[in-house]
């Protein structure tokens, strides 16, 4: 039975994906819940600066679902204060999940920081949201990715699924969603009503965009939350080059997303005046995707091209811009995580290239990382959502359960 429900999850996350990523605008229906930015509890409090990183603001009960259908545990959103890109003081959300049921494993009740691809720039995109508002807030990204929640939580896991954006819903900005992820697991982990035990095992799991906040989380944790002591990395469909994934978008049918992705880099580096770089027609289309999921932005403009937009030529290549690309990116990012990682990927992936994802790897295996890659010959981005879920779950489960990580680094092509 468990196994049977595990599989139907798994199987509507990927139709759910294909027709919400490809197709389907999200749109907040009449009589919806308000989205976050219309929502009091999601505020950033005046007195923000007076918590600590991870430390609990607020919190309310939710009723948690998936595809409509109520989830066997109990659900709270928490608010948090966490950091911008350069330290400020901010809020944010995670939802906490913990099963209805006990915990009979061995040793205590495992957490998992699930980060979906939340993939926007508005507060309608975040995974908080899909929880609470259901289908009636839209097929976003996050929405099919509560599907793979529900596996982990049927594992008797608690989850932590943070709204690593930040309130100003900062895509593909690493320095606030890294901490985001950090921090949501710290408010997770102290935050009495879901009781989760100090001393439980954590693991990081995310696809695609969640792969990026993920691995990112992972490299800043050394330093940003040294007493976080992570057991496992599960990374899916690895964002490894920001730049690299920016031209494969680039002209392709999913090029409306690159004016969605702009507003993000103009929320997190004002001070770059990247606007400068977009001629009219570019500002045009970066103010109308000011408020759009990836799917939005996709059905609105497909094929669109960076040229089109652009005031000054070959706008990524200027040294400002590259550099901030270069920052965003794990393949140049400093850090090394320390903890095991599991790896899968399409070869043929048409959105995050997989040569990127094997340089980062290669890096992490010179430093002495344990990584276990797994490269799929048939498929692609979207396809390896499902198809790539099972073997994560499993690397999970047998880390969550003090079993040694396996290595492949010496397959890992150069």
């Amino acid at each position: 039975m468990k196994r049977t429900a595990l599989v139907l999850f798994l199987l509507l996350s990927l139709m759910a994906t294909l027709s919400g990523v490809v197709a389907t605008p999200s749109t907040q229906a009449a009589g919806a819940v308000p989205v976050p930015e219309e929502d009091p509890f999601y505020a950033v409090p005046a007195n923000v600066a007076d918590y600590d990183n991870g430390e609990v603001i607020s919190f309310r009960p939710i009723t948690p679902k998936a595809f409509e259908i109520p989830l066997p545990a109990q659900g709270w959103q928490v608010l948090y204060r966490t950091e911008d890109r350069v330290g400020r003081p901010t809020a944010t959300v995670t939802t906490v999940l913990v099963p209805d049921r006990a915990w009979k494993g061995a040793g205590p009740r495992p957490l998992l920081s699930y980060q979906t691809a939340e993939d926007g720039v508005a507060g309608k995109c975040a995974p908080s949201y899909a929880f609470s508002a259901g289908v009636r807030g839209g097929l976003t990204n996050a929405y099919p990715e509560l599907g793979l929640v529900a596996m982990a939580l049927l594992r008797g896991w608690a989850v932590s699924v943070p709204d690593y954006e930040g309130p100003q819903s900062q895509f593909l900005v690493a320095g606030v969603q890294a901490k985001g992820v950090l921090d949501g697991i710290r408010a997770a982990r102290s935050f009495a009503p879901a009781a989760i035990d100090p001393a439980a095992p954590i693991g990081l799991w995310g696809y695609s965009g969640g792969s990026l906040a993920s691995l990112t989380a992972a490299q800043f944790q050394p330093t940003y939350a040294p007493e976080l002591r992570l057991s496992a990395l599960a990374l899916g469909g690895l964002v490894a080059n920001v730049r690299a994934t920016i031209d494969a978008f680039d002209g392709s049918v999913f090029g409306g997303a690159i004016p969605m992705g702009i507003n993000g880099f103009l929320r997190g580096y004002p001070e770059l005046g990247i606007g400068d770089y977009l001629n009219e027609s570019g500002r045009a289309l970066v103010a109308k995707a000011a408020g759009d999921c990836i799917n939005d932005a996709v059905a609105r403009r497909p094929f669109l091209t960076i040229a089109q937009m652009e005031a000054v030529p070959h706008a990524l290549d200027q040294a400002p811009i590259a550099a901030m690309l270069r920052e965003n990116s794990p393949l140049f990012m400093p850090g090394v995580p320390e903890v095991p990682i599991y790896h899968y990927h399409a070869k043929l992936d048409e959105l995050a290239p997989i040569g990127p994802a094997r340089a980062v790897l290669r890096r992490f295996c010179a430093a002495g990382v344990d990584v276990e890659s797994h490269e799929t010959a048939l498929g692609e981005h979207l396809t390896e959502v499902g198809r790539g879920a099972a073997g994560a779950m499993q690397f999970l489960a047998r880390r969550f359960g003090g079993k040694a990580p396996r290595n492949t680094c010496a397959k890992i092509p150069g």
